[in-house]
Parts: C-alpha cells; structure tokens; sequence
C-alpha cells in the first residue's frame, strides 16, 4: 500500500513538471516564420550571419527551429531542438547542421517572467564556451535579440555580437 501510494505521489509531481512548449509564454512566440541577421565580432574577423526559419511545437515537450544560415555567405540547412528535462528542471537543445552533421548539445533555462532564454554549451578542453542569450523584444514581442558569445580554451571571448530576429507578418 505504502509503494502504491509513494508511486502515485511521483506520478502526480512528475505530470505537474511536464512542459507544454507550444504553449509555453516563451515559445508560443517563437511559433512562425522569422527572418535574422546581424555580426559575430573576434579580434581579428568578423561572422555576417543571415537566418531565415520556421518555429513550431513538436509534440507536448519539444519545439523546433528549423531553417537556413548564411555566415558570410555560405549557406546551409540547421535545427534546434528544445526540450524541457523534468529531471533537472532545465532546457535542452540540440543544434545540428545538414544531414544531421555538427551536433552541438546545449543546456540551459527559460525566464517565464522576462521571457528570455539562455543556453550554453562547453567546447574544446572544456574551459572554452558557447552561450546563446535570447530576448524577446518590441510591444508585440515579434523580435527575438539574441546575444552570442564564443570563448575559447582560456577562456578569452573569441567571438560576440547580437542577431536580431523579427518574425514576418502574415500578408
């Protein structure tokens, strides 16, 4: 009776931590077509980056951005995928290039009040980083700042700068 009880106890708590992304006040405003663009700056180059992409819920727990990035004019295909991890009340993402190539994987947590997102992944020998600071913006909340920086193996910031997303209006 006891281990009934105990297992429906952790049924209740873990259906109450499940996430709706699509729902979610964050990410129902990711949800359409967007376009992007701005500059990752280094020391000694610079990264012009242009996006165009479509957001979307994918199933209760999971949300996808999926679409097109020029950086100095080499295009190519790429994918988020979000997730929310009950099991540490945190963010997940996924980052992968063609065909799947160049997986990154991310973690990170969603401010529900300020409606921004952070995710960070660790490169290199593990002193080195990637954070991606995102921010959404304007009266409608149609732009999304993104805030990029790129630290290398001691750290120092090799690259940063801001994308600046607004999502396209319906004709």
């Amino acid at each position: 009776m006891k281990t009934l009880l105990l297992t429906l106890c952790l049924l209740a708590c873990a259906s109450t931590n499940a996430r709706d992304l699509g729902a979610s006040p964050l990410f129902k405003h990711y949800v359409g077509t967007w376009t992007a663009s701005g500059e990752l700056k280094g020391e000694n180059s610079t990264l012009e980056i242009k996006e165009e992409w479509t957001g979307s819920a994918d199933g209760e727990n999971s949300f996808v951005v999926k679409g097109t990035r020029s950086i100095n004019g080499d295009t190519q295909p790429f994918q988020w995928t979000i997730s929310y991890n009950e099991g540490t009340d945190s963010y997940e993402a996924t980052l992968t290039g063609a065909e799947g190539s160049q997986m990154v994987h991310f973690e990170g947590h969603v401010s529900e009040e300020k409606l921004t997102l952070e995710l960070k992944t660790i490169t290199g020998n593990g002193e080195g980083s990637i954070t991606v600071h995102e921010t959404l913006a304007g009266d409608a909340k149609d732009v999304i700042e993104s805030k990029v920086t790129m630290t290398g193996d001691t750290g120092q910031t090799t690259l940063q700068g801001v994308i600046k997303h607004e999502k396209q209006k319906k004709p």
